[in-house]
């Protein structure tokens, strides 16, 4: 019995809901559609004021819809509403979560290698580090901010159009130097080991080799590049600002960074690299779904 009057008071609010979009679509009609229709409107109003089954007053529902459907134009048919209605609602979900929370990041250089290689597809995580206010270029409700070693995407400070990808080595009050090939923070020096020789393509497809080592940055490891074409000349010391990161690319020898064109302002930061969801050319395959740190 109880749930026999929960159906009839769920199909009552049904017709309220369809009665009000009805009239307030109205207005496209013709006086005579109109008329027509509000004498519809009338007569579900008062079927939905009498004590029925909600099987009966369905009926008169589905009649009245079938007039309405009827007269108003085909954009505003409720099975062609509702089709617009999900994919409006998906596209703006999509565009929500590609403007605040992840976005697709293509790598286009060399100067990540061997931790990002050319055709790499990252994630990038834009929740991390707040959200970026629209046409402000300035970031609300930060949850955390970059740390030592951690691969940032930015925007290039000297042409803010393009997007780099860079590894942090200095955080605001650090001090940075390079002293042959090797980097200091704060006058420390970033343990290196070395673990051999590393062969590649670069970003013009011509085969390279380089020497292979680990680089340690407080608890985190990982691999850089050195080029033994290269001498080591002393660069810095840099002084990190506020708001401010120094950034760097593990293909040391081979990098646009922070020692050439200064620091990376906080609200000019993307996101934080994820993984890897896909990789070209198909040697690199096996990289899909990895992890990057």
């Amino acid at each position: 019995m109880f749930g026999a009057q929960r159906k009839l008071a769920a199909m009552k609010k049904r017709c309220q809901k369809e009665i009000a979009r009805a009239e307030t679509l109205m207005e496209a009609l013709s006086e005579e559609d109109r008329q027509e229709l509000e004498t519809a409107i009338a007569k579900l109003r008062k079927a939905g004021e009498r004590d029925t089954d909600a099987k009966t007053l369905q009926n008169d529902l589905k009649e009245f819809q079938h007039r309405v459907d009827r007269h108003l134009p085909i954009w505003k048919n409720s099975t062609v509403r509702e089709y617009v209605e999900v994919v409006v609602t998906a596209l703006i979900l999509a565009l929500f979560i590609r403007s605040f929370v992840f976005q697709a990041f293509k790598i286009p250089s060399g100067s990540m290698i061997p931790t990002l290689l050319v055709g790499d597809h990252l994630v990038v995580n834009k929740f991390i580090y707040g959200f970026e206010v629209p046409f402000m270029d300035k970031k609300i409700l930060p949850f955390s901010r970059p740390k030592r070693g951690d691969i940032i995407v930015f925007k290039f400070p000297n042409d803010p159009s393009k997007d780099f990808i860079k590894r942090v080595i200095g955080i605001p009050g650090d001090k940075i130097e390079v002293r042959g090939k090797q980097v200091y923070v704060n006058d420390e020096p970033l343990a290196l080991e070395r673990e051999g020789t590393y062969d590649y393509v670069d970003t013009f497809e011509i085969e390279q080799s380089a020497e292979l080592l680990d680089e340690k940055i407080g608890e985190k490891t990982h691999a850089i590049l050195l080029s033994s074409h290269f001498s080591g000349a002393d660069q810095g010391p840099w002084y990190v600002p506020e708001h401010k990161y120094f950034c760097m690319g593990d293909n040391r020898d081979h990098s646009n960074d922070s020692r050439y064109w200064g620091f990376v302002d906080f609200d000019a930061i993307r996101g934080k690299a994820m993984f890897i969801y896909f990789s070209w050319p198909p040697r690199q395959l096996t990289r899909i779904f990895s992890g990057v740190h």
